[in-house]
């Protein structure tokens, strides 16, 4: 289990909205002060660190770890949204163009965003196109999360290289969302508790096991917001995109937090 993003994990001492996160989310005031309790991950680590260690067949320590870093960790959902930082605004972005491929076409979406001559071409390569909008390569970790996490999510798309951007239905467009969404929420979660404290078992099989297990939770949790939020993509006007991305996290963070055993 890795990320090309990855550091030495979180300290305590972090504060619990950092100060480098983009200006636009100034406004959003987080639930509990600013700096956090330095042992606010020890509970979190330590539930993760046991399920790790079970070879994934621990999900009880799974659902504990990732309920405790939502609540605790973070002081609840609205601040682990906002903690996504330039994460948060690359999805906003990317349901912005899929938006517009939708409602407005692919030769209308070109056009506005510049993208030139995409009329027949793969999805994949159009998407490839567009991933310095979508993801700007800066240093910082959320911009590497974000990155990162689409570069993963277009690699399970594969057979989008044999269809043209202009095929792709609007569920299709949902759904290269919520595998984004999928993975900028792992990637984001490892990057906090999960990288300086334990190490992987030898077995490889156990590893993927873990991978698997820990994507398809998340993953759950993803396309429950997404359906009780009732979102369609079809439906929604460019100005509401910020607020329909905030909303499918927070509540993707409120199902993962509630999920405790």
């Amino acid at each position: 289990m890795g990320t090309s993003t990855s550091n030495h994990g979180q300290s305590g001492k972090t504060p619990l909205v950092p100060s480098w996160l983009d200006d636009n989310d100034a406004d959003q005031q987080p639930e509990q002060p600013q700096q956090g309790d330095p042992k606010r991950f020890s509970a979190s680590r330590s539930n993760f660190t046991r399920y790790v260690n079970s070879g994934g067949s621990g999900s009880g320590s799974l659902h504990r770890a990732t309920s405790n870093y939502i609540r605790r960790s973070l002081g609840g959902a609205h601040n682990a949204t906002t903690r996504l930082g330039s994460a948060r605004n690359s999805t906003v972005r990317l349901f912005s163009v899929f938006n517009s491929f939708v409602n407005r076409g692919v030769v209308e979406t070109s056009r506005f965003y510049k993208l030139g001559d995409i009329i027949g071409k793969s999805a994949t390569d159009v998407l490839l196109r567009i991933i310095d909008f979508v993801c700007p390569n800066g240093g910082n970790i959320d911009e590497g999360i974000a990155r990162t996490s689409y570069i993963e999510a277009l690699s399970t798309m594969s057979e989008w290289e044999n269809k043209n951007i202009e095929s792709l239905t609007p569920s299709e467009f949902l759904a290269f969302t919520e595998i984004y969404m999928t993975n900028i929420i792992e990637e984001r979660l490892l990057n906090d508790i999960g990288n300086k404290l334990f190490s992987l078992p030898n077995n490889v099989a156990q590893v993927e096991n873990i991978q698997v297990q820990l994507k398809d939770y998340i993953k759950g949790a993803v396309s429950d917001s997404v359906s009780k939020l009732n979102i369609d993509i079809r439906s929604i006007e460019a100005s509401q995109t910020k607020s329909i991305v905030d909303s499918i996290y927070r509540t993707a963070y409120d199902i993962l937090s509630e999920l405790e055993e």
